[in-house]
C-alpha cells in the first residue's frame, strides 16, 4: 500500500517526534510511506529525509480559512494515487480530509493530537468533516473522551493509538549538587511556562535552578519575567535542543505545566531517563502518571498548588527522588515503543481498507 502521512508542520514539536519515531522503524514496514506538511519544514524534515524517505513541504499558509489548500492537495492526491491518508493536527485534517475524498482516497483517517479549542461552529465543521473518514485516531483515552462529549465524533469512530517514544539516548548521570528542574517543550502559551517560573521564585532554596529546554513565540516575554524576578542567574533558556536527554540527565525533577496534552511525549521521555516528574493534571498525563508513585500531578491553573508541591519536592531525600524515577521508568519501558506503535498503526491501515 502507498500511504500519504500529512500534517501541518514538519519543523519541532511532539506531533514531527511522532513522525521521526516512526521514520526510525522503516526495517519493520510494510508498507510505502511519503510524508507531508501544509505548512513549513525544518529539523523533522530533514530528519525524516536522512531516514530515508520522501517528504513533501508545500510551504503555504495553513490556516483552515485558506482554501486553496484543498485545490493544492487535491491535485497532489490524484497525482500520487494513495491507497490511505493519514491526516494529523486541525488544519491538515480539515483540508487533507476533504481533498482526499474529492481525490477518491479509498482510505483516509484523521488524527487529533490534543484537545481541539473548538468553537460552537467550528465543532460542527469538524464533525461533518469527521463522517468522511473511516476512524479519528486518539492520541489518548482522555482526547477520545472528549471529541465523544463535544459530540465530534461517534465512540464507534475513535480509536486510541498511544504516541510512540523513541528509545532515548542516554548520557551518564551527572546529579548536581543544587537542586535542579528541567522543563523540555516548545515556548509557546500553552505550555504555561510563566507559571512555572512564578513558582520556581518562590522556593525558599535559592541557589536551585530551571532550565528550559526549547524555543518559540514565548521567548521573549519569559526573557522579560526572568529579568523581572531576577532570576537570570538561575533559569535557563537552552533554545531547542535535538537532545534533550542531555539536561534531563542534569536535573532532579522534570515539570511539565501545559494548559492543555493530549498525550505528553516529553514526560515519557523523562520517565524512560528515570526522571521523577511533576506534570499538569491534564489530558493523556494521568494515563501513566500516578501521584506518589510514577510522579506528582497539579491544577495548571493553579501557581500556589504548583508552588507547594515543588517544595515538597525539592525537600525530598535524593532516595525517594531516585525511587519515584526508577517507578516511572519501570513503567515506561516496553509500553510506548516505535515498534509497537507501527505494529498498531499498520494493523489499523489494513483493516481500514
Amino acid at each position: 500500500m502507498k500511504i500519504i502521512r500529512i500534517t501541518t508542520f514538519l519543523d519541532f514539536g511532539g506531533q514531527e517526534k511522532k513522525y521521526i519515531s516512526f521514520s526510525e522503524c522503516k526495517s519493520l514496514l510494510k508498507n510505502d510511506y511519503v510524508f507531508a506538511a501544509i505548512g513549513h519544514g525544518g529539523f523533522a524534515q530533514k530528519t525524516i529525509q536522512a531516514n530515508g524517505f520522501r517528504v513533501e513541504v508545500f510551504n503555504q499558509n495553513p490556516s483552515i480559512y485558506n482554501l486553496k489548500n484543498i485545490w493544492m492537495l487535491y491535485k497532489w492526491f490524484r497525482k500520487e494515487k494513495p491507497d490511505v491518508v493519514h491526516t494529523a493536527a486541525a488544519e491538515a485534517n480539515f483540508h487533507g480530509v476533504i481533498a482526499a475524498r474529492l481525490a477518491g482516497v479509498k482510505v483516509v483517517l484523521a488524527e487529533e493530537i490534543g484537545f481541539p479549542n473548538h468553537s460552537p461552529l467550528a465543532r460542527k465543521v469538524f464533525g461533518f468533516v469527521y463522517k468522511f473518514v473511516k476512524k479519528v485516531i486518539c492520541v489518548s483515552k482522555s482526547v477520545k473522551g472528549f471529541l465523544i462529549e463535544i459530540k465530534e465524533i461517534d465512540a464507534n469512530k475513535g480509536v486510541v493509538v498511544y504516541n510512540p517514544v523513541s528509545v532515548p539516548k542516554f548520557f551518564e548521570k551527572i546529579t548536581p549538587e543544587d537542586f535542579t528542574i528541567v522543563c523540555v517543550g516548545r515556548l509557546e502559551k500553552v505550555k504555561n511556562q510563566q507559571l512555572l517560573i512564578k513558582a520556581f521564585s518562590e522556593l525558599e532554596n535559592k541557589k536551585s535552578k530551571l532550565i528550559l529546554v526549547g524555543d518559540g513565540r514565548e521567548r521573549s516575554a519569559l526573557e522579560t519575567l526572568i529579568k523581572e524576578l531576577q532570576l537570570e542567574d538561575r533559569v535557563i533558556i537552552t533554545g531547542f535542543s535535538k537532545e534533550p536527554e542531555f539536561f534531563l540527565a542534569q536535573a532532579h525533577l522534570f515539570v511539565l505545566s501545559s494548559l492543555t496534552e493530549g498525550f505528553g511525549i516529553a514526560v515519557v521521555e523523562a520517565m524512560q531517563q528515570g526522571l521523577p516528574c511533576l506534570c499538569s493534571n491534564v489530558g493523556g498525563i494521568p494515563e501513566f502518571i500516578e501521584e506518589g508513585k510514577t510522579g506528582w500531578l497539579f491544577n495548571p491553573n493553579n501557581e500556589g498548588e504548583l508552588a507547594e508541591k515543588l517544595k515538597t519536592i525539592a525537600n525530598l531525600p535524593l532516595s525517594e527522588l531516585e525511587k519515584v524515577g526508577s517507578t516511572a521508568k519501570t513503567f515506561t519501558a516496553d509500553r510506548f515503543t516505535s515498534e509497537k506503535y507501527v505494529i498498531n498503526l499498520e494493523n489499523l491501515y489494513q483493516e481500514s481498507l
